[in-house]
C-alpha cells in the first residue's frame, strides 16, 4: 500500500535493518557506546536551544543535525550532505501531502463545509462525548494511510471543532493523534507492520485480527482517558497561522459572509451557498477511500489488469489528496455559487500559512537522517544481538530503540525486522503474528524531538516543546507500554 510515499522510507529501513543485523555479529567497542551517548546529547542541546534559548526549531534541529555529525566522528564534507539529504527526502514525501491538505482544508473552510461537520458532530454526541467520538473517526481514517496523510486531513476539523465548539483543542487534537497512531502501529496493511510480517513469516489475516483486538482498547486508553488526564495540565493556544490556514473568520452567516455576498453581488454572482454535509463528508473520505481501495488490493490480492493499474495510480496518496483537491474545487466551490477570484483566492490564502510547519518538519528529517548517518542503528542492533531475553520482549526493545534513534515508526519497525527476522524461524502461525505486533508496538515508543510529525503537533495545536513531550510523547510511551501489555496478555492466553 501507499507505495509511492512509503518507497524512500523502506529503502532506509531496509538498509538500516541490513547494516544492524550484520552489525549484531561483531564486538561491542567503545566508539558504539559513544554513539549511544551521542543520541542523548543531540536530543538534549535541541531541547535546550528551542526551550531555554528560545532559538527557533528549525535552526536549533540543523544545529543538533550537525553535532549528531560531528561528534559521531562523519567527515566534515558529509555533515551539511546528512541534513540536507534528510530534509529533502521528508519535505518531497511529507511537505507535498501538507501542501495539498491545507488546500483541501482551505476550500473546505470558506465553503462552510467544516462548519457543517462540526455542527452536525457537536448536535449528535455532545461536547463530553467528542473524544470519543474523534478517537473512532481517526481511527477509520487511519486504517488506509500514513500518519502523516491522517493528521493533515483531521487537522481542519479538530481546529474548527475546537474554535466553533468553544472547545479545549487538546481535547479532540489528541485523540486524534491518538488514534491514527495506533492503527499505523498496529493494523496491517500498514507498510511498517507489512515488512514485519513478511520478516517473521506471520499472516497478514491473522496478524490483523490479533492488531484490532490489541488496538480498541490502546486506543481508548491513549485517546479518551489519556486525554481527560492531560488536557487540564497542559496549555495549548492555537496560533493564528493555523486558524488562518483553515478557518473562514466567521461562522457562517456573520461578518465575514456579509462581506462576501456584498463582493458577490458586485460582480453579478449570487453568494456562495453551504455545502450539503453529505457531499462534504463524500468529498472528505474520497482520498479515504481511494488509499482503502488500492491497500486492500495490495494487501489480498484483489485485482489485476488495467483497472488494478489505475487504482494502484489513484490511491497513491499524493494523487488520491489531489484528485480530492480537484473534486473540492467543483464541490466546495463553483458548484456552491464561488465565482473564479473567489476560488483563486482561497487557492492562494491556503499557502502562506504552512511554510512555518514545512521548515520546521523538514528539519526533523535533516536531524534524522543525520542521526542513521551516524551509525548509531548499527550500534543498537549489535547491542540487541548480545541480549538473553523472550523473543517477544526482545522484539519490542529493538524497535523501541530504533524509533528512539530514528525518529520514523516505519523505519524503526522494518529495521528492527531485519534484526528479528532470523530469529522468528519455525514459530507458529500466532506466535509469528504477536511476533509482528510486538514490533510495532515497539516502534510507537517515545517519539520526541526527531520525530516531524512532533513538529506537526506541536505547531499546529500552539504547544511548547515541553507540552509537546507531555502529550505526543508521552502519549506514545502510554501506547506502546499499552500494546506490549495486549501482545503479552493475547501470548498468555492463546500460548
Amino acid at each position: 500500500m501507499m507505495a509511492a510515499s512509503a518507497s524512500s522510507s523502506a529503502q532506509l529501513a531496509h538498509t538500516v535493518g541490513r547494516a544492524a543485523a550484520q552489525a549484531a555479529t561483531t564486538a561491542w567497542t567503545g566508539h558504539d557506546s559513544w554513539l549511544l551517548a551521542v543520541v542523548g546529547i543531540s536530543i538534549g542541546l535541541v531541547v535546550v536551544l528551542i526551550s531555554w534559548l528560545k532559538l527557533h526549531a528549525f535552526l536549533a534541529l540543523m544545529i543538533g543535525a550537525f553535532s549528531v555529525s560531528l561528534l559521531s566522528g562523519e567527515g566534515v564534507g558529509k555533515v551539511a550532505n546528512s541534513f540536507t539529504t534528510g530534509l529533502g527526502n521528508i519535505t518531497g514525501k511529507v511537505g507535498i501531502l501538507i501542501i495539498l491538505g491545507a488546500v483541501l482544508g482551505r476550500l473546505m473552510a470558506d465553503s462552510g463545509g467544516i462548519d457543517q461537520i462540526v455542527t452536525t458532530l457537536t448536535r449528535a454526541v455532545g461536547p463530553k462525548g467528542l473524544p470519543w467520538v474523534v478517537t473512532l473517526v481517526a481511527c477509520l481514517v487511519g486504517l488506509s494511510m500514513f500518519f502523516e496523510v491522517g493528521f493533515v486531513l483531521l487537522v481542519p476539523l479538530v481546529l474548527q471543532i475546537a474554535k466553533r465548539a468553544d472547545y479545549p483543542v487538546l481535547r479532540v487534537g489528541i485523540p486524534a493523534m491518538a488514534g491514527l497512531a495506533t492503527v499505523h502501529a498496529l493494523v496491517p496493511p500498514h507498510p511498517g507492520v507489512l515488512v514485519a510480517i513478511s520478516a517473521v513469516h506471520a499472516s497478514i489475516g491473522l496478524t490483523l485480527v490479533y492488531g484490532l483486538i490489541v488496538a480498541v482498547p490502546c486506543a481508548i486508553v491513549v485517546g479518551p482517558l489519556f486525554t481527560a488526564y492531560a488536557w487540564p495540565r497542559v496549555e495549548a493556544v492555537i496560533p493564528e497561522s493555523a486558524l488562518a490556514a483553515f478557518t473562514t473568520g466567521g461562522a457562517p452567516g456573520g461578518a465575514a459572509a456579509a462581506a462576501e455576498g456584498a463582493a458577490a453581488a458586485r460582480e453579478g454572482a449570487a453568494p456562495r451557498r453551504l455545502p450539503r454535509f453529505s457531499v462534504t463528508i463524500a468529498t472528505v473520505l474520497l482520498p479515504i477511500v481511494l488509499m482503502m481501495l488500492k491497500a486492500g488490493c495490495d494487501t489480498f490480492d484483489w485485482g489485476h489488469g488495467t483497472a488494478y493499474t489505475l487504482l494502484e495510480f489513484l490511491g497513491t496518496p499524493v494523487v488520491s489528496l489531489l484528485v480530492a483537491v480537484l473534486v473540492a474545487l467543483g464541490t466546495f466551490g463553483y458548484a456552491v455559487g464561488a465565482s473564479r477570484r473567489q476560488v483563486q483566492e482561497s487557492l492562494s490564502r491556503s499557502f502562506p500559512p504552512i511554510a512555518g510547519v514545512l521548515v520546521i518538519v523538514g528539519a526533523g528529517g535533516g536531524y534524522s537522517q543525520a542521526l542513521a548517518d551516524s551509525g548509531v542503528n548499527a550500534a543498537i542492533g549489535q547491542a540487541a544481538g548480545h541480549l538473553h531475553i523472550p523473543l517477544l520482549l526482545l522484539a519490542w526493545l529493538v524497535a523501541a530503540l530504533m524509533r528512539t534513534a530514528t525518529g520514523s515508526g516505519t523505519v524503526a519497525t522494518v529495521a528492527a525486522a531485519g534484526i528479528i527476522g532470523p530469529l522468528a524461524h519455525h514459530l507458529g502461525s500466532t506466535q509469528a503474528a504477536l511476533l509482528a505486533l510486538a514490533l510495532g508496538s515497539g516502534a510507537a515508543f517515545l517519539g520526541h524531538v526527531n520525530d516531524a510529525s512532533f513538529w506537526m503537533f506541536k505547531e499546529y495545536f500552539g504547544l511548547s516543546v515541553g507540552g509537546t513531550l507531555r502529550t505526543w510523547t508521552v502519549a506514545h510511551t502510554l501506547l506502546s507500554l499499552t500494546s506490549l501489555a495486549g501482545v503479552l496478555v493475547l501470548n498468555a492466553a492463546l500460548g
